[in-house]
């Protein structure tokens, strides 16, 4: 559990130092550029992202799961997915053209070809990084996701100001991807991995099927809103969406993204020690919705304030389409867990059919709402993220035999400490006439009495979470703390 904790420590430590870059870099280039230029940029990132995610197939996770690894697995594993990443790029390259006409974006071309040799140089270390996962090296990828974060920060921000307009995100793309390329190979020096293999593709392609498969439908169930806006809209349309779905994301960064670095390692280590992880399921399913509820719904109270100050004046018709995002992302806690736990028993084409059903059926609904603008788009979160929670939680139920009522007092436990946090910013935005335009000394107020009654919360309901703080207080002021015992 030591182990564990500490990882979890330094992936959510990895995920705060990436939020306040990430805040930092979207406030300052959303002063630098306009709505058109993010969404050029937001439509190039997105194909890329949906065209690298076909390496997938060849998951460098399937390291992670391998019962006993062998250094042939690490050879042939990297050799599938480096040559993927390769043959990738070049079709990349081969069909920007058309690409570019197809959304008639002449400059998206040099876009979308600077993001296939990003994709190259990051396919080169992958297996690395899967091995540090692996053996729970996250203080290692700590440092390296947030030395790329900064590289990639700095770079955007002077190529931006040097005037390079939604070009400066695909050049500060292949300065964080070269960042992380070196740091990982300093980190895992372990060049014999680079010696050509193939020996056991048929079993890595065999684990990576359902993955890949996965791994594309997720995404282009997220890119797919931008790309069908970029063709029916202007590109400033998709800037407005690309800007309220980041803001969205922070929580979801702060609290999911740290979870999944940490369950998929930990419930693999778990079930390969035939151990129950019915209880660990659940308290992570406590731990998320209590920290994630909260911010997502104090993010959606606090709009106004936090687009004025992040994004600023230029960006107001972000506010009603992040509000809506905000309320309806709270039924998408569950889904973080689902790819980890499954893939731990080794249960991949549960993973793919629930990740199947779920986003497809909701990929066919944020279609349909995309011809019907921003607001209809957003709105249609409430059916999909709802139909995913439930679909999650039926193929989890397979493999981790939890009681319904057992998941339902864990969850009325987080709600009824959320409705303790939000109470008191709702009562600040009432006083003023339920006007949501706070000011900063009022907002600063919400943020107080929320810490406040969400503590409170914590404590008199006796929540999990309560018994995780010491350890948590230990691995932050530990250092401050001993210094003084040891002088005494």
């Amino acid at each position: 559990m030591g182990t564990v904790r500490r990882a979890f420590f330094m992936a959510t430590l990895d995920q705060y130092c990436q939020i306040v870059i990430s805040v930092v870099l979207i406030a300052v280039l959303s002063r630098l550029l306009d709505s058109t230029a993010i969404g050029v940029a937001a439509i190039g990132l997105s194909i890329g992202t949906i065209a690298f995610t076909v390496r997938e197939f060849a998951t460098s996770e399937f390291l992670i799961q391998r019962e006993q690894l062998q250094p042939v697995d690490v050879r042939t594993g990297t050799t599938l997915v480096f040559g993927l990443s390769t043959i990738i790029a070049v079709g990349l390259s081969v069909l920007s053209p058309f690409i570019a006409s197809f959304y008639s974006l002449p400059s998206l071309q040099a876009f979308i070809c600077l993001v296939a040799v990003s994709g190259v140089i990051d396919g080169l270390v992958s297996p690395h990084t899967a091995l540090l996962r692996r053996e729970i090296e996250f203080g290692s990828l700590t440092r390296i996701n947030v030395a790329g974060a900064v590289a990639n920060a700095i770079v955007a921000l002077v190529a931006a100001w040097q005037g390079y307009g939604f070009m400066s995100l695909a050049i500060a793309v292949i300065a964080a991807s070269a960042v992380r390329a070196v740091l990982t190979l300093h980190a895992k020096p372990e060049i014999w991995m680079f010696r050509p293999s193939l020996v056991g593709s048929r079993s890595i392609f065999g684990f990576g099927g359902y993955k890949g498969a996965s791994s594309v439908l997720d995404r282009v169930y997220e890119s797919l809103p931008q790309l069908v806006l970029g063709r029916i809209m202007l590109p400033s349309a998709v800037g407005i969406f690309n800007r309220a779905n980041l803001v969205c994301g922070l929580p979801d960064k702060l609290m999911l993204s740290a979870a999944f670095s940490v369950a998929f390692p930990a419930f693999a280590a778990e079930v390969r020690a035939k151990r129950a992880i019915k209880e660990t399921y659940l308290r992570m399913v406590s731990y998320i919705s209590v920290l994630f509820w909260p911010s997502s719904l104090m993010l959606a109270i606090l709009a106004d304030p936090i687009v004025n100050i992040v994004l600023g004046h230029g960006w107001l018709p972000v506010v009603p389409i992040l509000r809506i995002l905000c309320c309806a992302t709270i039924f998408s806690f569950a889904n973080i867990l689902t790819y980890p736990v499954l893939v731990a028993f080794g249960a991949n084409r549960d993973a793919f059919t629930a990740n199947f059903v779920g986003r497809g059926v909701s990929t066919v609904v944020i279609c349909f709402a995309s011809f019907h603008g921003l607001v209809a788009l957003a709105l249609s979160q409430f059916i999909s993220l709802p139909f995913q929670m439930y679909i999650s939680f039926r193929y989890i139920r397979r493999r981790v035999p939890f009681e319904w009522k057992g998941l339902l007092a864990v969850l009325a436990r987080s709600g009824v400490i959320t409705l303790m946090a939000i109470a008191g910013p709702l009562m600040i935005v009432a006083l003023s006439g339920f006007d949501f335009g706070l000011s900063l000394a009022e907002s600063v107020l919400c943020i107080l009495l929320a810490a406040a009654g969400w503590m409170t919360g914590i404590i008199v309901f006796r929540h999990p979470l309560l018994d995780e703080l010491p350890a948590i207080l230990e691995r932050m002021f530990g250092r401050w703390i001993r210094k003084p015992s040891a002088a005494a």
